[in-house]
């Protein structure tokens, strides 16, 4: 064979491999539209199973569903060869391109592709009516009995979460969401801009072994939010858009939220209201994100454990 023809055979070779071949055993196989592929995480798996049938069988879908053990098959969604993928507590940089749900409390979304904007409107719609049903708390109870999750109390921190929530006057369950997706409930978290604790507090005016007392850490969170909320109550149409702009300033910073609001009232448009201030920062912000979540965790330990 002279060095035209191999070449001429391997470029077809390579091409045949490069064509997708379709296998019924296969979960990436591309499905039917009345089909979706999907991987869950392999950390409570049964449960994540239950629920991601559940939506199937709630909109008359098939579903393929395969485990994973990391964040990198977000790729595997990115490129179209999954239509979903629940994820556990995902950092940012692992979401890049894609949109995802609401929040379920112990930190799990759905992500979809950026462009699938309906879909995820119809998953939210989903997950806010299944979480207020009593169906999801059967199911929680079902797969959680007898494990760490501890379904009569949010956290270990508690106590102090309710007597620092009275004293700014906020629901104590509120307190306890922001201190949730803050650190998920480890007191030994820190970031690499340096906060530390269960509140993410930066230690420029404490000392690290003081925002390692829980009791510390959770109270300097709290007045730094009974501030933003004071600060930024006369732009707010009411208490609830009040709170909105206190959890945004928490996450991005009372300068950043400042800038925000003046560039709205520069331009004419609402300021008093957090959907319309948040339009100004880049889609995939993380403050967009954050506050949403923070208050549909909110709206989930409302339903599950008593004020």
């Amino acid at each position: 064979m002279n060095l035209r023809s191999l070449a001429y055979s391997a470029a077809c070779a390579l091409v045949m491999l490069l064509i997708p071949v379709s296998s019924n055993n296969s979960p990436w196989s591309a499905p039917p539209q009345s089909a979706i592929r999907c991987t869950i995480p392999v950390q409570d798996a049964e449960f994540h199973r239950s629920l991601v049938k559940k939506y199937a069988e709630d909109k008359n879908l098939q579903v393929s569903i395969v485990l994973s053990q990391d964040n990198f098959i977000l790729d595997s969604l990115r490129h179209g060869k999954l239509d979903l993928a629940v994820v556990n507590d995902p950092p940012d940089s692992a979401l890049r391109g894609l949109l995802t749900s609401r929040s379920f409390a112990d930190g799990s979304v759905w992500a979809v592709r950026e462009d699938e904007v309906e879909a995820l409107r119809h998953i939210n719609q989903w997950i806010t009516e299944l979480t207020a049903s009593a169906r999801f708390n059967r199911m929680q109870k079902r797969y959680f009995s007898g494990k760490t999750v501890n379904l009569n109390s949010i956290s270990r921190y508690d106590n102090i979460l309710r007597a620092n929530a009275d004293s700014i006057g906020w629901d104590w369950r509120l307190l306890a969401a922001v201190t949730y997706h803050e650190s998920r409930f480890r007191n030994d978290a820190n970031s690499s801009r340096g906060a530390i604790g269960l509140m993410q507090i930066l230690s420029g005016r404490y000392s690290e072994e003081m925002l390692l007392n829980p009791a510390v850490n959770i109270s300097v969170g709290a007045r730094y939010l009974e501030k933003m909320e004071k600060r930024f109550s006369p732009s707010a149409a009411d208490p609830h858009e009040a709170t909105c702009f206190a959890l945004a300033a928490y996450n991005m910073g009372e300068g950043k939220l400042s800038q925000l609001l003046e560039r709205a009232r520069d331009e004419g448009k609402d300021d008093s209201r957090w959907d319309s201030v948040k339009n100004y920062l880049p889609e995939g912000h993380h403050t967009r994100s954050y506050v949403d979540n923070v208050l549909n965790t909110y709206a989930y330990y409302s339903k599950l454990y008593p004020r």
